[in-house]
């Protein structure tokens, strides 16, 4: 039965300072962001919503939203810079954007392809990363750039790789009074690299996919791989990187008989799992496929 929406609370901030000490004041009761809502909404009219107090995050896009290059990250161990999205950016704001489209195009794929027009206007990157959806989109191409999450609470802002973010199936490692600012993607310099993302899905336009694949391919002058990543959704709980793999690759020449190789190892080293969209078998020949060729150097595209 469909809740009562008068059963819930809104607490509007003006800007994130205020935001961040709602948060902390209330720590403990079970507040959550609301963004564009494009989840929210279903699982609150649907009364599967674990909470029923709601921080609305509309005011804040001047802060929160937008794309642009930082200077060198403060560890100092990305020298070549970042890419900085604010967490209310929307899908639609990174399907148009220029500087994405410079440095990697994956991303507009991804949330190009994530529902409806509708959907894109309206859901958030902030949003999209904190539900942790196993069969997200644009999560697997996170993955596949080392990208780090922005965290920040009243008292610190601290930045996680989005691998050690993701924990448990839709649970993730930000705490109650932390609100998720930013994610960042590494600028590096790779002069040559191939590029695929392929959504596998039982329509090409709104609805979830079976799985997605995302794939970088860094070649050095001779030709061979280097930097390889491969990622996947919808193969389990959460998205995953196929680390064995990219470590079993790295440093030999595209070629039939190592997109072969790769296709074997991913037999051992994904577990994908059945449901309602698909079962085990399809996702794993799927996936043997896509990154048998990509591997081999049949799909994919340049990009420099």
């Amino acid at each position: 039965m469909p809740t009562n929406i008068s059963d819930h609370h809104v607490f509007t901030p003006r800007d994130v300072t205020e935001a961040l000490q709602f948060m902390a004041l209330h720590r403990d009761e079970g507040w959550r962001p609301l963004a564009g809502g494009s989840e929210v909404m279903a699982q609150i009219y649907g009364n599967r919503a674990a909470a029923t107090g709601w921080i609305n995050l509309a005011q804040l896009r001047d802060q929160l939203a937008g794309i642009h290059e930082d200077g060198t990250h403060e560890d100092g161990i990305h020298d070549d810079g970042w890419v900085r999205i604010g967490a209310l950016t929307t899908l639609t704001e990174l399907r148009r954007s220029a500087v994405l489209q410079a440095i990697c195009p994956l991303i507009r794929r991804a949330a190009a392809v994530t529902g409806g027009v509708q959907r894109q206007n309206r859901a958030t990157v902030g949003g999209r990363i904190v539900s942790a959806s196993p069969a997200g989109e644009t999560l697997p191409v996170w993955l596949a750039l080392d990208a780090e999450v922005e965290l920040s609470s009243r008292d610190a802002t601290r930045c996680v790789a989005y691998r050690q973010f993701l924990q448990e199936p839709r649970q993730t490692a930000i705490a109650p009074d932390e609100l998720l600012t930013a994610i960042m993607i590494p600028i590096r310099d790779r002069p040559r690299q191939r590029l695929l993302f392929r959504k596998v899905a039982s329509r090409a336009a709104g609805a979830i996919g079976k799985m997605v694949f995302t794939a970088i391919a860094g070649l050095d002058a001779a030709g061979h791989y280097r930097d390889l990543r491969l990622a996947f959704g919808g193969m389990g709980p959460r998205p995953l990187r196929a680390c064995e793999a990219e470590q079993l690759l790295e440093g030999h020449a595209p070629s039939d008989a190592l997109g072969a190789q790769a296709a074997d190892q991913l037999s051992a080293e994904l577990t994908p799992i059945d449901d309602l969209r698909s079962t085990a078998d399809y996702r794993l020949r799927t996936a043997r496929n896509l990154a048998g060729a990509f591997i081999a150097g049949h799909i994919g595209e340049q990009h420099s």
